[in-house]
C-alpha cells in the first residue's frame, strides 16, 4: 500500500508541489501515530472510533495499566503491526503532557524507538 505522507504535525506533505507519498514501514508507523492520536468521537461518521483519551485515559486518578493496555491496544492493532518489542508511556497529569516511546516488529521491519508526543 501507499499512502499520503504526513509531516511531524499530522499535516499532509507536499514536495516540490506534489503530495510525498510513503509505503511500507514508514506507512505502519504513520499509521500507528495517526490511530494513536486519532481521538474517540472525533470523526463524526463513526462516533466508536479513536483513542478513548478523554473517557479512559486521562481521568482522575490516573489508572496507569489500563492506559498503558489501551494504548497497546491501538498499537497491535495497527494493520501491519506484528508485535511490541518494547513500550513506555509516560504522563504527567499536572502539565498534561506526555509521550509514549515504542518499538514494534510490522510485516516490512522493524519501528525502532518512535516517540508519540502527546499535549492536551
Amino acid at each position: 500500500m501507499i499512502s499520503r505522507a504526513l509531516n511531524s504535525h499530522n499535516d499532509i506533505f507536499i514536495k516540490d508541489g506534489r503530495f510525498a507519498v510513503t509505503d511500507e514501514a514508514a506507512e505502519v508507523l504513520q499509521h500507528v501515530r495517526t490511530r494513536l492520536l486519532f481521538y474517540l468521537e472525533e470523526w463524526f461518521l463513526d462516533l466508536n472510533s479513536g483513542t478513548p483519551w478523554f473517557q479512559n485515559i486521562f481521568t482522575r486518578p490516573l489508572d496507569l495499566a489500563e492506559a498503558e493496555s489501551i494504548i497497546k491496544s491501538r498499537i497491535l492493532n495497527t494493520p501491519g503491526v506484528l508485535k511490541l518489542t518494547s513500550f513506555v508511556f509516560n504522563f504527567d497529569s499536572n502539565t498534561r503532557q506526555g509521550d509514549i516511546v515504542f518499538s514494534a516488529e510490522t510485516t516490512y521491519g522493524t519501528i525502532d524507538s518512535e516517540k508519540v508526543y502527546l499535549n492536551v
